[in-house]
């Protein structure tokens, strides 16, 4: 993809000196903060305006672009805000012809803030603006999200315990964390809906399989203890990240529902925005295919 880069005048080795830095220190006086990957990306390719493609586009309409700084400083506060979410600095890198601001990361990919919040263009800045006008699809970045129907058999406390001993497991297999606990919350279904038990319940020494049990005895005396019946309660089971756990890990959600009125049992993964792309994101998703093989799995399998 080349060829649109090579016609707006890119070449390898462009470097375009103190044009670029100027632009730099002008965007940084509207409070954007540079980055070696930014300074590198605009030394290349600023001052290009790439034109989109004849073809009008493979995938999705072919888009043009300029590579100019000042062009999304208006925008330097919106790409603060989507900065704090995805957990990694932005920098404003230009605008698309249909007036998207373009950021370059610290990781040095070239995203957009378009239609529908955020927009991964390319993993370089090189391949983002390629990919833009030759009409390449861009991958939008969204907070990762699954639910996994829990496998068939009583739909009750046990079952619910069972569910997220497993998902304790694949956390831990997977490298993302693990638990140490279940915290359960647990909200009778009559009247107003009062929180009944709202605590966590570690995990005892041994094996998983060896601690459903003793888990299952505690909370269900907790729940005596307060004058609530599992079954009369809408019961999630959550895993809460280790203390000390940074970074998008510490975004990570993994619940299990049962009772709900609303909807049927279920096991939820999610995560903050930070985690929708890069090593977790990858490790989310192995988490999310055991998860499915294990919610499709004949009971006792």
């Amino acid at each position: 993809m080349t060829g649109v880069l090579m016609r707006a005048g890119w070449r390898p080795d462009r470097d375009t000196g103190d044009a670029a830095m100027l632009a730099i220190l002008t965007s940084a006086a509207v409070g954007a903060v540079s980055f070696p990957a930014a300074e590198r990306a605009l030394r290349e390719f600023h001052g290009l305006h790439v034109l989109p493609a004849d073809t009008g586009g493979r995938e999705v309409a072919a888009i043009g672009s300029v590579v100019d700084p000042r062009e999304a400083r208006f925008d330097v506060p919106s790409l603060h805000r989507l900065a704090g979410s995805l957990g990694v600095r932005l920098f404003p890198l230009g605008r698309t012809d249909t007036d998207a601001p373009l950021a370059v990361d610290e990781h040095g990919r070239l995203l957009m803030l378009g239609p529908g919040g955020p927009w991964l263009l390319g993993e370089t800045v090189y391949d983002g603006l390629s990919a833009l006008a030759e009409g390449i699809a861009p991958v939008r970045i969204r907070a990762p999200r699954w639910s996994f129907p829990l496998p068939d058999g009583p739909a009750d406390l046990g079952a619910a315990v069972r569910a997220a001993l497993v998902a304790v497991y694949v956390l831990h297999s997977a490298g993302l964390y693990s638990g140490r606990a279940l915290h359960l919350r647990a909200t009778t279904l009559r009247g107003i809906g009062v929180v009944a038990v709202d605590e966590d319940f570690p995990l005892g020494p041994g094996s998983l399989d060896s601690s459903a049990e003793p888990l299952l005895a505690a909370m269900t005396g907790r729940l005596d203890a307060s004058g609530a019946r599992a079954a009369g309660c809408e019961l999630t089971l959550t895993i809460p990240a280790p203390p000390g756990t940074e970074g998008p890990p510490a975004t990570v959600e993994c619940a299990v529902t049962v009772g709900s009125p609303a909807e049927p049992p279920v096991l939820t993964l999610s995560a903050g925005l930070s985690a929708s792309t890069g090593p977790t994101a990858t490790v989310l998703d192995t988490c999310a295919r055991s998860l499915a093989a294990w919610s499709v799995a004949p009971a006792g399998a």
